[in-house]
């Protein structure tokens, strides 16, 4: 069987093409099975059961690629793209759902929860792959070609409770587009296209990097479930007969690959963005009238962010509240900046505003950064770090009692859970950096006759990569003739640990 890249695939080919696949769909039934069990932790497990056959390096070595060569990119704007593709897979998704039913959204995803790939209704796939070709496929073609991409939102000149109230649709509905993608590429692999699986691949992760780039931790994360979903096609192809070996292909994508630390520094800001009155409180200059004024505007925008107890219907409703917001927060708010140092005459001849201003800045930037620290530390260590700065967090509370309590409920609202964030990608770069240890295993076997290493350490064709969760090894035995690879509770990813238990195919197979 010839195979073609799928970027030089036009829509009037696509019925010749399926049509060849059906020759072949018997020849590359990808051996691998989920399954989900309790560990002893009694967190959930879910175990990957796969049966591969050795693979050397291609030769050369990034023959098969999983981001595109910068020489085949060419300068414009991929945006423009995506969004012409997002209008059109709109309407053909709802078709395509209308056509197959429920089924159709066990087809798409490589995983546990996906029907497993040598048990697809191939004819039913190709029917569903060729309803959501065409347009899209070509408008996504396009964007994978364009050298940058800019969604052109600016986002980084919203102010005011518009930075987070802003919506965000394109990039939910981008999840469709990858879903396209992603069964495409099952579909090529039950039919040992590989280099067609490939290049959708390859279009699933540029897809997923790109919606990653505005910086909101919400579009790093969706971005982060596009590559998910492109990472259980990878594994697949792996356990498909003769595949081709893609160690050097993960090795060249970006480590991380969707890095959300663009993201988390943006989101850090979300206060002094939605609240310039607190920005540079302490080298602006304004009258008292007008930092009051200031200080009273601010009611009603963290009324609308649900600020406990900071209801406002009306002007006169937020100046009431305000006052009282004043009456339990600038004595504390005032003694603080004392006691760091403010001279004391100073702050009396301050506006009340102004000296809550300067206060919650204050504050708020010294939790943000604490919060920002924990990204530049090993993964292994934040959560002792994080630990510390959510107790603290707890203690900023407008009832509490200590000194960095707010005056204004703003680091509580605000600030976003970077450790849930921090796990989400290091679970994406684990898994990215279990393939490659996968691959290596094949490479190993390549040459030693189908055989398996006792451990990692005995391989040394090409680096085996270390846990990106722990910053060690991977946890490796063999038993008999399965390979464990082991993703434990130990990592501290949640609801996320993993198994794989890998067999080498039989040669009369």
């Amino acid at each position: 069987m010839m195979s073609r890249n799928i970027e030089s695939i036009r829509p009037n080919s696509i019925c010749a093409l399926l049509t060849l696949g059906i020759a072949v769909a018997s020849l590359a039934r990808a051996d691998v099975t989920y399954t989900e069990s309790a560990a002893r932790t009694g967190d959930s497990l879910t175990v990957i059961k796969m049966t591969v056959t050795p693979a050397a390096e291609p030769v050369p070595a990034l023959k098969y690629r999983l981001i595109a060569r910068d020489m085949d990119l060419k300068p414009g704007n991929a945006a423009p793209y995506y969004y012409r593709a997002l209008l059109d897979s709109t309407r053909t998704m709802d078709r395509v759902r209308k056509e197959f039913g429920d089924e159709f959204d066990t087809w798409y995803i490589g995983g546990n929860d996906a029907m497993p790939i040598g048990e697809l209704p191939l004819d039913r796939v190709r029917e569903a792959v060729q309803m959501s070709s065409g347009p899209i496929r070509d408008y996504l073609l396009d964007a994978m070609r364009r050298r940058d991409c800019d969604w052109e939102l600016d986002m980084g000149e919203l102010r005011g409770p518009d930075v987070i109230a802003f919506l965000l649709p394109e990039f939910q509905a981008s999840r469709e587009l990858g879903r396209i993608l992603s069964l495409q590429s099952r579909l090529a692999t039950a039919e040992g296209r590989y280099d067609d699986a490939i290049a959708a691949m390859r279009m699933n992760y540029r897809l997923g990097h790109d919606v990653a780039k505005e910086p909101y931790i919400v579009c790093g994360l969706i971005g982060i479930a596009i590559d998910g979903i492109t990472n259980g096609t990878v594994t697949e192809l792996i356990a498909a007969p003769n595949s081709p070996n893609l160690y050097w292909a993960l090795t060249e994508m970006p480590q991380p690959p969707i890095d959300l630390r663009p993201a988390a520094r943006f989101e850090m800001d979300f206060g002094p963005r939605m609240f310039p009155f607190i920005h540079n409180a302490e080298t602006t200059e304004h009258s008292p009238q007008e930092w009051n004024r200031l200080f009273v505007n601010v009611i009603p925008d963290l009324a609308k962010l649900g600020a406990e107890g900071l209801a406002v219907q009306s002007d006169a409703q937020a100046g009431l509240m305000a006052t009282a917001v004043a009456l339990l927060g600038y004595p504390h708010a005032k003694e603080q900046l004392v006691a760091q140092g403010f001279d004391r005459q100073q702050v009396e001849a301050m506006a009340v505003g102004q000296v809550m201003a300067i206060y919650t800045e204050r504050n708020y930037r010294q939790f943000a950064d604490d919060f920002e620290k924990l990204w530049y530390v090993p993964f292994a260590d934040m959560h002792k770090a994080d630990d510390a700065v959510a107790k603290r967090l707890g203690g900023a509370k407008l009832v509490s009692g200590g000194d960095e309590r707010e005056v204004l409920p703003i680091v509580t609202l605000l600030l976003p859970a970077m450790q849930a964030a921090r796990t989400s990608q290091v679970r994406l770069e684990r898994d990215v950096a279990a393939l490659r240890v996968i691959e290596a295993l094949r490479i190993y076997a390549a040459e030693h006759d189908g055989a398996l290493p006792q451990s990692l350490a005995d391989i040394d064709q090409v680096p085996v990569p270390d846990n990106p969760a722990t910053g060690k090894p991977f946890v490796y035995r063999l038993a008999g003739q399965t390979a464990i690879l082991e993703l434990p509770p130990s990592d501290r990813i949640p609801g996320y640990n993993r198994r794989f238990e890998i067999q080498i195919a039989s040669t009369d197979k």
